[in-house]
């Protein structure tokens, strides 16, 4: 009894069952037959598919050519500060003791230079790039006003 059980567990494992006959060999589908495609109708199919996909939108009239809309850009990243605020910058690093002479409405080595003196002094990454956290430490950072009520968030 059990080697018989062992055999239909062994067989069902293999996918074979009891009396029935072998399975006769089936034709393989036909593939399908592909179309010989040239290079020129690949290109016309491809730029078809991409004509979707055009950045900028066409605007069709009558009885004109196609004309591109002119889409405003939006500049990406941080302006660069005006020369009151660089004035404002060196000021607050002369007070500090960081930058001698007088300051300019410019931004030269001298100045990145004693920026990056103040940076390493405050624990901060010494880049010479003006920070938000280099202005806070200036004493420079957002203004508040104080008649709203507006008070700063403190940190534990």
């Amino acid at each position: 009894m059990k080697t018989w059980l062992l055999l239909l567990v062994a067989m069902a494992s293999f996918g074979l069952t009891v009396g029935a006959a072998p399975a006769s060999k089936q034709a393989a589908p036909a593939k399908k037959k592909t179309a010989v495609v040239s290079p020129k109708q690949r290109y016309a199919a491809a730029s078809s598919r991409n004509k979707a996909k055009r950045s900028t939108p066409v605007v069709r009239g009558r009885g004109r050519s196609p004309q591109p809309v002119v889409v405003a850009r939006r500049s990406h990243g941080q302006a660069s500060p005006t020369g009151d605020r660089y004035t404002e910058i060196q000021q607050a690093l002369v007070a500090k003791g960081y930058l001698q002479g007088e300051p300019t409405t410019g931004w030269g080595p001298q100045n990145a230079e004693a920026l990056k003196r103040f940076q390493k002094d405050q624990n901060l990454p010494p880049n010479g790039k003006i920070t938000s956290l280099s202005l806070i430490a200036l004493g420079l950072g957002p203004k508040r006003d104080v008649k709203s009520g507006a008070t700063a968030i403190s940190t534990p």
